[in-house]
Parts: structure tokens; sequence; C-alpha cells
């Protein structure tokens, strides 16, 4: 008899015709905003199993939480060089300059965070512990002693603009929907894509943010359910890359599509954990490490499910 469960996600095109039945099992896709998932999972384990934020995942098995399993599915990936903005009328034209400024950051532990400081340090010799931070609000996890970080309930982009601080490190602003004469911030990396172009030739990285994790309850009721969301996963990825929905809006579409696929080997989001995803999730876990948001290095291994940690991509 199959069994049924929900898997809570974004609404990308590689999850697209998701929902159906794998290995016996009922799966129904549902598309919630993420952070809605994030801090339900977080705060109520809301869903039976979900997309969530890597660096999150790691972070809770660091503290022994021993409820939920990731399956190394990668959802969604995102290099991070966009993530820094600054005045309009500031003198920094280089992440280098970040050295003594203070920051202002949405969520310390936010995977986007962590990467963009982990990439600072990495590639602009800049280390987390040089720069003094500002959270906004409500905070996922508390960071370990020995973190230069202060609370605000002030908007922080109001603080940017105000002087009180130097930079922002945000995924996205208010500022950048206003027309561009009347933006009064701008990107740090004046040329993102290029300095993102640089990064993957330096570590063949494309930064993995978010995995997918099972709820320990849906794991005991539901056999073989880890397998089961694998391949439902894949299979959908499959079908969104036959479609290739990417090339059919922009002009030039379907040639940018072949030149970035033969860039990233067929496949520039693999499933698995495959020799380079091993790399990117240790890499997180290293950054974590450094950042003071965990005390002992992570084992690749022991994050994922074990029978799905020889599937295939």
């Amino acid at each position: 008899m199959a069994k049924n469960i929900q898997l809570f996600g974004g609404d990308y095109e590689h999850a697209q015709g998701m929902s159906g039945t794998y290995q016996g099992v009922n799966i129904e896709y549902v598309v919630r905003p993420l952070l809605e998932i994030f801090e339900g999972m977080l705060e109520k384990r809301s869903y039976p199993a979900c997309e969530f934020s890597l660096a999150n995942y790691i972070m809770l098995k660091d503290r022994g939480a021993e409820w939920l399993s990731a399956i190394p599915i990668f959802p969604y990936r995102a290099f991070r060089h966009s993530t820094l903005f600054v005045r309009e009328d500031s003198s920094m034209r280089h992440p280098s300059e970040l050295k003594g400024k203070h920051v202002g950051v949405p969520d310390y532990s936010m995977t986007a965070a962590v990467w963009t400081r982990g990439i600072l340090n990495q590639q602009y010799g800049v280390h987390p512990s040089e720069m003094r931070w500002t959270a906004g609000g409500k905070q996922r996890f508390a960071a370990l002693k020995g973190v230069d970080l202060t609370i605000s309930h002030d908007d922080l982009e109001d603080l940017l603009i105000a002087g009180k601080i130097d930079a922002l490190l945000t995924p996205h602003t208010h500022d950048e929907l206003r027309p561009k004469e009347e933006r009064k911030l701008r990107p740090l990396i004046a040329n993102p894509q290029q300095a993102e172009e640089e990064y993957l030739a330096l570590t063949g990285f494309y930064p993995i943010n978010h995995v997918v994790v099972i709820r320990d309850d849906s794991l005991k009721a539901i056999d073989g359910v880890g397998t089961a969301i694998f391949e439902a996963y894949a299979k959908a990825k499959a079908a969104a890359y036959k479609r290739r929905l990417g090339t059919t809006l922009l002009p030039w579409g379907q040639r940018y599509w072949t030149s970035m696929f033969d860039r990233f080997g067929g496949d520039p989001m693999p499933y698995g954990l495959t020799e380079l995803n091993r790399k990117i999730v240790s890499t997180v876990g290293q950054f974590l490490y450094e950042q003071k948001l965990i005390s002992t290095l992570p084992d690749v291994e022991v994050l994922f499910l074990p029978e799905t940690r020889g599937l295939p991509t």
C-alpha cells in the first residue's frame, strides 16, 4: 500500500511536475516561501520533509539534533559576490577594504552570509573576525563566543544610508527596486558576474545553499522515503533540463544554455555525494567552524542518510 508525504520547497523550474508516486511513495510537492519553511521547521518542526538551509542543517547537527536527516539533494545554488552593498558615495571599491569595517547582515547564520564571509576570507583576504557585525532582529542561531556581533531592530538599509554601518551583506535590497537615479546604495563589487566566474575558475564551486531534510518520524513511518524523494527530485530535474525552459524567454538563451551546460559538464546542479559536492559541503562546514557557528568540523558522510549516500545524480 502506497504511503503519502508532503514535500515543501521553492518554486523552481527543476521542481515542476514533481508530485507523483515513486517507489510506492506518493509525494505531493507543495510550494511555500522559503523563509516560511525555514522558520517553521526551526521553531515548530512543521514539515515532514522540506528544502532547508544547508548551513542551518549543519548547525542543528552540531548541536545534537536527531529529529531530522538530510538527503544529498541540493535544490538551490547561488554565487554570493553580489550580496555586498555600500552607499553610493562610499570610498570603498574592493572587498579587501572591508577590513576593520562595520557590516550589517539580516541573519548572521544564513547560508548566504556564511558563503559571503567565507569568500571574503578565501578570495579577498578579509577574515570575518576583522569586521564588526550587526544583525537585524531575531536570529535563527546564536553565534559562539568570540564573534563581534550586536543585534539591532532598526532597518539595516536605513542604518547604512545614515552612515551608522559601513556596508550591508544581503541577497537583495529594497533600494534595488527604486529607479536607478533614486538609488542610494550600490554593489561593492561592480561586476559581480566577473568575480563569480573568477571564483568558479579558482575553486570549481557553484555554491550549494539548500539541502532537503526529512523529519525522523517520517523516516520511521514510510519505508524508503529518502530514496523516493531523491528519485522525485532527480526525475524532475532531468525533465527540466530536457524542456530547456531557461532558453525560451531571453534572446540568445539557447546559445547561453548550451555554453553553460558545456562549462558544467552537462549538469550545473548535480545531486548526490559526488566528489565535488562533498568538497562544497565540506567547505560550508569549514566556513561555519571558522566563523564560530559550530564547535567541531562535520563529517560530510554522517550528515546524510546512509541509503542515499551512494545514489547517482
